[in-house]
């Protein structure tokens, strides 16, 4: 977890729509007098061209069903038929880009760190991901992508924080039958779908017995004098 709630609320929402995820990416920038720091990436995140639903694997007559995704975000608009590539910014309030983002070094940078994924050149994917916010190759379509708490960009991808933790809210309702044999190992997820069982077994945290709710107010301790 780290020091970003803002940012450990994205990598969660990315992980269950399928997404691997890198973050905090440093990038720098050498000069004659030695380096200097560019920018860094908050998010850049990779999914595989697959679709949800159930994985079939046949053991003579049995049929064993391994489920990972389950439902993916209508907000992703992702193309299941290619890789879909996410260089994100992440913001608390306004959805806006560091200028450096937008740098031909910086999205270059990026789109080496997501490996040989591109038969178009990327001077070519970098030239529209600066114009358009957005490049389809046919293997692979790459966004500027900006998780907000408000605003909108033209030229990008906006998703909205509030909107991110609600899917997953409701992901794990709607899946609570999965969700009850697992076990989360991000631990944003991990708290929401505890928040999500204390809510369903009507959970409240419990007051100390023989106190009325008057007296359960806080009152500022007594001065001695």
């Amino acid at each position: 977890m780290t020091a970003d709630p803002a940012l450990d609320l994205t990598v969660a929402y990315l992980r269950l729509n399928g997404y691997f995820v890198i973050t905090e990416q440093d990038l720098h920038v050498r000069e004659p007098t030695g380096y200097r720091s560019l920018t860094d990436l908050d998010v850049i995140a990779v999914r595989p061209p697959t679709a949800p639903g159930l994985p079939h694997h046949h053991a003579g007559e049995l049929v064993e069903e391994c489920l990972i995704v389950t439902h993916i975000d209508v907000d992703l608009a992702i193309d299941a038929s290619r890789f879909d590539v996410i260089i994100g910014e992440v913001k608390t309030g306004e959805a806006t880009f560091q200028p450096a983002l937008r740098s031909p070094g910086a999205l270059h940078a990026a789109l080496r760190r997501t490996g040989g994924l591109y038969t178009t050149p990327l001077d070519e994917v970098v030239d529209q991901l600066i114009a358009d916010g957005a490049c389809t190759t046919p293997t692979a379509r790459v966004r500027l992508v900006v998780f907000a708490g408000h605003g909108h960009i033209a030229t990008a991808t906006t998703i909205r924080l509030g909107d991110a933790a609600r899917f997953i809210r409701t992901h794990l309702i709607t899946h609570q039958d999965l969700y009850r044999v697992t076990r989360f190992a991000d631990p944003v997820v991990a708290l929401l779908e505890l928040l999500q069982k204390l809510d369903g077994r009507g959970g409240r945290v419990a007051q100390p017995p023989g106190r009325s709710k008057a007296a359960r107010s806080i009152r500022p301790p007594e001065v001695v004098g």
